[in-house]
This record gives structure tokens, C-alpha cells and sequence, in this order.
């Protein structure tokens, strides 16, 4: 945790100078003044709307949080979940490929009284679930709008798939070793040799001992989970919805700016926030500032029109990048106050 910290002011100034990059580029492309008073026409109902899922999109996560503490510790309130919640939200967006968020949440549920085994365990089933809900969900969505998405967006068609192919192979790869003794000998052996030999890998007796010790935890949590399937439907149920708040809340800000109230469009627009992640989640910056900007604007601009898709774009990334931060921030405050 002290590391986390320690390149969390290096990462503030990388996402500080990026954002800044970002607004003079967008500014610089379109019309300042039309820019600007896009932003500022927006439909206060409707920001205010998209400001309430935002809240809603972590209370969500920390509810999930919750119910898996209970497994251990039912006396766990969802206040506590929900703070866990916004400090990781603070950390997946500050460090690289959203590195930093489990550590950051290990480092909450010890300052909330959860043991470090319980706290370890509860990390790996939330990763189980909530991965396995992604991978689901963005199938479905990628199914559902095959025909729409690759008439219009041919040319982003591959980065979408290899940014799903990226989140499939995670979860179908852990449960491959852990599943079938045959892939889990294989990876040991000639897996890490060609690791070793492409430089990927320093230490092969470390990264085969790190292997291990990771299947074993992916184990033991799968096999809790076995016994808790109650929990299992609760949360994949509670990372779905998860996942639909988020990718909608483009939607309202589009309504806010203007946009028809459609129920095809809405479908068409959390298929494109779900996109927009999927792809933005492969850029290996702090909050993979900038890509995903433009990746924003290149896939809503075929739905709205480039004219409101800038502004939309702005205060998209406030409301779920940069708000969230400052309010991560003042939780992470508000943790370390009460309890040193």
C-alpha cells in the first residue's frame, strides 16, 4: 500500500496533464463557443439523473462487497461497502489497467476490521463473479448488436472484440488451470520457460511458486462459492446491473444535451458504453486517459452527431472519472481520519 501511494502524486500529474491535453485537443477540433455552450445548455434534470447512477453504480459495488463480507463477518454494514467501494473506484482510476483498486480495497477492509485472510478471500470471489459477469454480459451485448455495430463501426470492429477477447481469456484461463490438470502442468513448464524467454518472466522458480499459491486461492474461494450459491446469484445479479448503470449513464447525458428519448437508442447506447470499456480498458495509462476520450467520441459520434458528442463526451468523463476520484478522495480522508 505504501508503494500504491507512493506513485500516486506521479500518476495525479500524468492524469492532470493528459485531462489538460484532452480539453485543449477537443476545444482545438471543434468550435470553443458551440463547445461550451453545449455544456453549459445541459439539461440540469437529466445531469443530475446521470449523477444519481453514478452513486448508484458504486452502491452497487459496495453492495456486492458487502453480502461477500457477511460470508465471515455478517456484522459488516453497507456504508462500509459503499466507502470500500468509492476509495477502489479512486485507485483503479489513479494507477495502470486499474491496478491499484484491490490493493486499495485489501488496505480498507483492514482498517474495517476484516482479517487479512477474510479480506484476501473476499477480493478473489469478487473478481471471480464480477469477471465472469463482464465476460457474460459483453457477449450478449456484442450478439445483440452484431449487425448495427459492425455496419457502422467496421473500422473499431477489432479493438472491441480483442478488448472482449482480452477479458474472456482472463477468467477462461484461471479456471482452465485450475480445472484441468493438463493446462495447469503445462503453464509450470514450457508456459514460464517461454515467459523466461521473451523476457516476460525474471524469476521462473518465483513466478511458478506465485502460480500456485494463486490457483490454490482460486480454489479455495470457487469451492466457498460452491457452498454459497445464494451469494453467487446475488452478486452476479448485483454486477450486471452494475454494469447497465454504468454503460446508461452516457445516455443521460446525451438526453441532457438534447438527445430523443428512445428506447432503441438507449439499447444502442449502452451497447456502445459497453464498447467504449471494453476498449478503453486496454490502454495501460492512469485511467486510460486520452484513448478513452477518443474512443468515446468516435463511437457515440456515429449515434448523436459530432455536434454534442464533444460536450457529452466532457461531461461524461467528469461525472465517471473525475467526480468519482474527488469523491474517492474524500472517503480515503474521511477513512484515515476516523480511524488514526
Amino acid at each position: 500500500m505504501k508503494k500504491l501511494f507512493s506513485n500516486t502524486a506521479f500518476n495525479v500529474g500524468v492524469i492532470i496533464l493528459i485531462g489538460g491535453l484532452v480539453l485543449w485537443i477537443s476545444m482545438s477540433i471543434g468550435d470553443p463557443e458551440v463547445i461550451l455552450s453545449t455544456v453549459l445548455s445541459a439539461n440540469p434534470f437529466y445531469i443530475f439523473l446521470a449523477f444519481l447512477f453514478v452513486l448508484l453504480w458504486q452502491l452497487l459495488v459496495g453492495f456486492c462487497l458487502m453480502v461477500l463480507t457477511h460470508i465471515t463477518h455478517p456484522e459488516y454494514k453497507l456504508r462500509e461497502g459503499y466507502l470500500n467501494a468509492f476509495i477502489a473506484a479512486l485507485f483503479h482510476d489513479l494507477t495502470p489497467s486499474a491496478s491499484g483498486g484491490q490493493i486499495a480495497q485489501f488496505y480498507v477492509f483492514r482498517k474495517q476490521g476484516v482479517r487479512s485472510g477474510d479480506a484476501g478471500s473476499i477480493l478473489w470471489m469478487e473478481f471471480i463473479i464480477y469477471q465472469t459477469s463482464l465476460t457474460i454480459l459483453s457477449l450478449v451485448l456484442i450478439i445483440l448488436k452484431f449487425g448495427f455495430f459492425y455496419s457502422e463501426y467496421s473500422n473499431l470492429f477489432i479493438f472491441v472484440l480483442l478488448g472482449f477477447l482480452i477479458n474472456s481469456v482472463v477468467i477462461f484461463f484461471i479456471y482452465g488451470l485450475a480445472k484441468f490438470k493438463r493446462v495447469h502442468n503445462w503453464i509450470k513448464t514450457k508456459g514460464v520457460k517461454i515467459g523466461y524467454r521473451l523476457h516476460l518472466v525474471k524469476d521462473p522458480d518465483k513466478a511458478i511458486d506465485s502460480i500456485e499459491i494463486q490457483l490454490e486461492k482460486f480454489r479455495t474461494e470457487s469451492e466457498k462459492l460452491k457452498h454459497n450459491k445464494k451469494v453467487i446469484l446475488i452478486c452476479a445479479v448485483l454486477c450486471i446491473l452494475r454494469l447497465l448503470v454504468y454503460y446508461a449513464i452516457p445516455y443521460l447525458v446525451f438526453l441532457a444535451l438534447g438527445a430523443e428519448l428512445n428506447f432503441d437508442l438507449l439499447v444502442n447506447s449502452v451497447a456502445m458504453g459497453s464498447f467504449v470499456a471494453i476498449t478503453s480498458g486496454m490502454i495501460p495509462i492512469p485511467g486510460a486517459s486520452g484513448g478513452t476520450e477518443a474512443i468515446f467520441v468516435l463511437m457515440f459520434g456515429n449515434l448523436f452527431g459530432s455536434s454534442i458528442t464533444t460536450g457529452a463526451m466532457l461531461l461524461w468523463r467528469f461525472l465517471t472519472y473525475y467526480l468519482v476520484m474527488i469523491i474517492g478522495a474524500l472517503c480515503l480522508a474521511y477513512l484515515k481520519i476516523r480511524k488514526d
